[in-house]
């Protein structure tokens, strides 16, 4: 709860407490005195509306793509991935149509998180989202733009405008009328030019995972539908489970495809032990990163974001709870079967429903990650899997699963797109929070424009120091803060920017 005396000269025409919030009042001053600030309608293409989505998808198959707040993770639409409509709903709803530069933002759920639309795709935005098209159109570089938009300003002066208690929203008259700041063009460019270069990083980090699934191609399965609902199941494939389901005939034709093609062991031929991770029920605002399910992706490990337990719970844990650099962690339950290697060296513990597994050569663990993760290996965790309501693996039939034993499989040079392809998704990831530091350190006037002019203008006539410079300055709390530098390693950064442009 909060008390605030409000002065009349800033009343508006809402007169909720919610809008008159101290910290949504403290950012809306601190943005009008810093930099120029214009109306968000000033800042995209007038000749087009800014306005929201689809209600009730139309589903079905077809190259016409809903994007819904799933799809806009990292800053940047994910149209591949998104689901598909129907192509007369997509006609009815052409006023949504997104084009390149165009910008996504969550008026509904997860309020005003943005993603700018980065290459051309017929697609329209869901109900939860508006678009802000084409802030080219009018000079606004529309990266500086969704980076001020995922910053803690941009998410504090939203706050001040969602109203509604079932589905909390913010209406697109209020969204038209929130302000942004209006740097110069020039200091739009510099900021911006973090998040293309973010970009970029994504794009190659693609391009590694074609390559990384070259290595595990010939193991899998033919993309057909199942041909039989009753399969002939060979002694050698039988296990102690003897339901059903665990012998249809496509899991039965994996299994058959994989000895064919390659030598064929259990999983424990890799892993020294498996255990479950550890259990804590208490989360706290700041503490030790406690890896959930939802944290665990296909590769990677969202650590940053892992919710926080009591720092003392690492003395608590075993051993084999305690995941290290080059173990594997592997989720049991939920959307299980999801497979990461830990890549950094960092102190962590993730829950019961993750199994910490400890390697028997580290140097196995991206492979057999990549594998497990892919349909030949994706598809054995269901055909193991116990449970109705909410599926999973246990340990003893995680052992059923076959696993090639690579002995064919070039792991030097695996291993090193995998290493390449970690440290592209991490840059990638620190460029679009420096991009958002860099907007807040803009408003705060801990950095003014002249210094982001004048480096912008160095890395154009080729000099990267003034760049260097401000990145350094860069802390994980903000800029010239208290925690470690946000880029551990500005050699690497550059390296691999140069790397991706050359791919």
């Amino acid at each position: 709860m909060y008390t605030v005396k409000i002065k009349p000269d800033i009343l508006e025409h809402r007169l909720d407490c919610g809008f008159y919030n101290p910290v949504g009042l403290s950012a809306t001053e601190k943005l009008h005195s810093s930099v120029e600030v214009k109306k968000i309608f000033e800042l995209v293409d007038k000749k087009r509306k800014i306005t929201n989505g689809v209600r009730g998808p139309e589903w079905a198959i077809s190259v016409y793509k809903l994007i819904r707040l799933q799809d806009c993770n990292y800053w940047m639409v994910n149209s591949d991935d998104a689901a598909s409509i129907s192509k007369i709903q997509f006609e009815e709803n052409r006023r949504c149509k997104l084009r390149v530069n165009d910008i996504v933002v969550a008026i509904g759920g997860y309020i005003g998180n943005a993603a700018v639309v980065v290459k051309q795709c017929e697609a329209v935005i869901g109900q939860h989202s508006a678009v802000l098209p084409e802030p080219e159109q009018v000079g606004v570089d529309s990266r500086f733009l969704v980076a001020y938009l995922n910053s803690k300003f941009a998410e504090a002066i939203f706050s001040r405008y969602v109203s509604g208690t079932v589905q909390a929203g913010i209406n697109l008259e209020d969204l038209r009328d929130l302000p942004a700041p209006s740097p110069n063009s020039t200091v739009q460019k510099y900021i911006g030019d973090k998040v293309r270069q973010a970009e970029r990083l994504r794009a190659w980090e693609k391009s590694l995972e074609i390559k990384l699934d070259s290595f595990t191609q010939r193991y899998q399965p033919e993309q057909k539908t199942p041909s039989s609902l009753a399969s002939m199941v060979s002694p050698d494939l039988m296990t102690d489970m003897l339901t059903a389901t665990t012998y249809r005939d496509h899991y039965i034709k994996n299994q058959k495809n994989l000895r064919a093609k390659a030598k064929t062991t259990s999983i424990s031929h890799f892993l020294q032990s498996v255990t479950n991770g550890f259990d804590e029920r208490d989360e706290l605002a700041e503490g030790l990163p406690y890896v959930k399910v939802a944290d665990v992706h296909a590769g990677y490990i969202n650590v940053k974001n892992a919710p926080k337990i009591r720092i003392s719970a690492l003395d608590d844990a075993s051993t084999k709870q305690k995941p290290k650099q080059g173990d594997l962690l592997l989720t049991r339950k939920g959307t299980f079967g999801v497979a990461a290697v830990v890549m950094e060296s960092t102190d962590f513990l993730c829950s019961s429903e993750v199994f910490s597994c400890k390697p028997k050569k580290t140097e196995f663990m991206p492979i057999l990650s990549w594998f497990l993760n892919s349909p030949a290996g994706n598809m054995q965790f269901w055909q193991f899997s116990t449970g109705t309501t909410m599926p999973g693996i246990n340990q003893e039939n995680l052992g059923n699963i076959l696993i090639p034993d690579f002995s064919d499989v070039d792991l030097d040079g695996f291993n090193s797109l995998h290493e390449l392809r970690h440290k592209a998704k991490k840059n990638s990831e620190l460029l679009t929070e420096s991009a958002k530091l860099l907007v807040e350190a803009l408003i705060e006037g801990q950095l003014i424009e002249t210094e982001l002019v004048a480096a912008e203008q160095a890395l154009q006539a080729g000099n990267d120091q003034l760049d260097r410079r401000i990145l350094n300055r860069l802390k994980t709390d903000g800029i010239d803060g208290q925690r470690p530098a946000l880029f551990a390693d500005l050699d690497e950064l550059y390296h691999l920017l140069t790397q991706a442009q050359g791919d």
